[in-house]
């Protein structure tokens, strides 16, 4: 018997850490654990449905399975949210889905684009959790949108703004996708088309591992988003039992897995998750993964100032990915705008002098085999990195509360 997926709370419990939660836009506390998705409206959400099951909701309510389609045409194609506007579907159908099922869309509160037009950040509310980002990223004829998977994180990686908030809640299938759906709507209204995913902004992808392939096989339907698997990436901090379960589906997405230290005693300091999981097992992890999928993983590296930049460090990040078929992506660190006085959670982090990244760089290039590749920030004006936008915009509202 296959043992059941751990929830938030025993993932930050089996590394040392005591879960933590948050007030909820009601107030209340969220400790439901990575099964909670529950929201204020508990109906079928049908924009987080894929188009056989739409079929099958059809025959159910006494309709022929073309309606089926036709309602997922409505939903993706034609981003139409009202029932009542689908109108070549019976009336009686809509009748009938309105009273059993809805069609969500998430409020957009916040919007912010960068100067040099190479990034877009939004804002979305989520009901009863308070709110998560998505970024529309540009990048010569690629148009990235990188999403979110849970409102806060378990995890508590220490360099992460997200990581500072807490666990509130998983994102549903459907909220996961409306993301996507927006930022093709922004990307549309400028002549463009989204080109790419990753699910790289707020929250541990594999710990919403169901609502996550859900959505990813949403966009991947050519009559809807259609978004080839070669095209999306899930990163992860190092949950390693969902890497294999990934390794094992068929979705053949990418994988990026989120190193950001040499040595166990580091990581388990920055990441608390490799308490658990350490390097060598999450290394196994990703070998499974190459050689069940067949496609390299990324390893991503975060540079931090006197943290993870030596040149040591350097050295001992070609050695440890020497063997395995991957690439490696220098990240320089993007700091954290205080939040009050006193500074912030993330202060003492630092991004490098372009001297130190370079250096770096080329120690790692001339001693590994692999790529190493080196991302540009891009919207580092517009707080772009997960979470930074999410706590100004709490911050703000905690000002205005209390003032």
């Amino acid at each position: 018997m296959s043992q059941a997926p751990e929830t938030a709370a025993e993932v930050a419990a089996s590394a040392g850490e005591e879960p933590v939660t948050r007030p909820t836009a009601t107030g209340e506390s969220d400790e439901s654990g990575v099964g909670s998705d529950q929201i204020c409206v508990d109906l079928p959400d049908l924009k987080g449905m894929l188009p056989q099951e739409l079929q099958e909701l059809a025959i159910e309510l006494g309709e022929r399975a073309y309606r089926g389609r036709q309602l997922y045409s409505w939903i993706h194609e034609r981003g139409v949210d009202e029932l009542s506007a689908m109108t070549d579907l019976p009336a009686s159908f809509r009748r009938q889905l309105a009273s059993s099922s809805r069609v969500s869309r998430l409020v957009q509160t916040e919007r912010r684009e960068s100067a040099e037009g190479t990034a877009v950040k939004f804002v979305f509310h989520i009901p009863g959790a308070g709110h998560v980002e998505a970024v529309l990223i540009s990048d010569g004829d690629r148009r990235t949108a990188c999403l979110s998977s849970q409102v806060g994180c378990p995890l508590e990686c220490q360099f992460c703004a997200t990581g500072r908030m807490g666990f509130l809640r998983n994102l549903t299938a459907a909220q996961i996708v409306d993301q996507f759906l927006a930022l093709c709507r922004y990307a549309s209204a400028r002549g463009e088309r989204v080109t790419n995913v990753v699910m790289m902004g707020m929250g541990e992808p594999l710990l919403n591992y169901d609502n996550l392939v859900q959505a990813l096989r949403i966009m991947r339907v050519e009559t809807g988003p259609s978004i080839g698997g070669r095209r999306m990436t899930v990163s992860t901090a190092g949950y390693v039992p969902g890497i294999r379960r990934l390794a094992a589906d068929d979705l053949n997405v990418g994988l990026a897995i989120s190193l950001n230290a040499t040595t166990d005693e580091l990581r388990s300091q920055l990441m608390p998750i490799n308490r658990k999981y350490p390097i060598a097992e999450l290394l196994a992890a990703a070998e499974e993964f190459f050689s069940r999928r067949g496609r390299r993983v990324t390893y991503e590296y975060v540079l931090m100032a006197g943290v993870t930049d030596t040149d040591e460090d350097a050295r001992r990040l070609a050695d440890l990915t020497r063997d395995g078929v991957c690439k490696i992506n220098l990240i320089p660190y993007n700091e954290l705008a205080p939040v009050a006085e006193g500074g912030s959670p993330g202060s003492r982090f630092r991004r490098p002098s372009d001297e130190r990244i370079n250096q770096f760089r080329e120690i790692v290039a001339l001693r590994s085999p692999h790529t190493v590749t080196l991302r540009l920030s891009r919207g580092r004006d517009i707080d772009a990195a997960c979470g930074q936008l999410y706590r100004e915009v709490h911050r703000k509202r905690k000002d205005v509360t209390t003032d």
